[in-house]
């Protein structure tokens, strides 16, 4: 982000619902990582759904640098933000093309460089079909220690400048998920 992103008496809201976030005062600068904490329910997927672009505001102003982000067109602001939830999904292809899916024409060593980046060099090295190894249905099955990195990879590949991460490491164990951050943390630095 080379700007910072800052929101201000943000209120946000899905169809017809009381405000779910805000009012939120919140400034975040170029290479700061923050934590959005609090019990389920309370908002934090919400304000990041505002952040992504992917809902509008109900009230208050968010900025992207000095524009409003209501301002900027929605596939330019959408392309700042790579989301990264608990869930990624994995489709019925091979390796390489799951991956492409966050920056399509990438070049092989590109793809390698993401999953050694998300600690999956050593899972990597095990397939005997590299990146045409078909995963999800019907292909090699992936833990969801692997589900996640593999998340994280097409994160890091987008070369998005934020990433927004809904509890990506929710439903994995306490070592599998503290290595995966330890991995992210490691990853974006700079």
């Amino acid at each position: 982000l080379p700007s910072p992103l800052s929101v201000s008496e943000l209120t946000a809201a899905w169809a017809g619902a009381a405000p779910q976030v805000g009012p939120l005062d919140l400034a975040v600068d170029p290479g700061t990582r923050l934590a959005i904490t609090g019990p389920n329910g309370c908002g934090k997927s919400t304000l990041l759904a505002v952040l992504a672009r992917a809902l509008d505001s109900t009230g208050g102003n968010y900025w992207l640098g000095d524009q409003d982000a209501l301002a900027v067109e929605l596939s330019q602001a959408r392309q700042m933000f790579a989301v990264l939830d608990d869930e990624p999904h994995l489709f019925a292809s091979t390796l390489r093309a799951n991956l492409a899916l966050a920056r399509p024409g990438s070049a092989d060593p590109d793809l390698v460089e993401a999953l050694d980046r998300a600690g999956l060099a050593q899972w990597f090295a095990e397939l005997d079909q590299g990146l045409d190894t078909i995963i999800g249905t019907d292909g090699r099955g992936v833990s969801g220690g692997e589900r996640a990195r593999l998340g994280l990879a097409r994160g890091l590949l987008s070369k998005r400048p934020v990433l927004l991460l809904d509890e990506p490491v929710a439903h994995l164990d306490h070592a599998t998920a503290d290595a995966v951050l330890g991995d992210l943390t490691r990853s974006t630095t700079g």
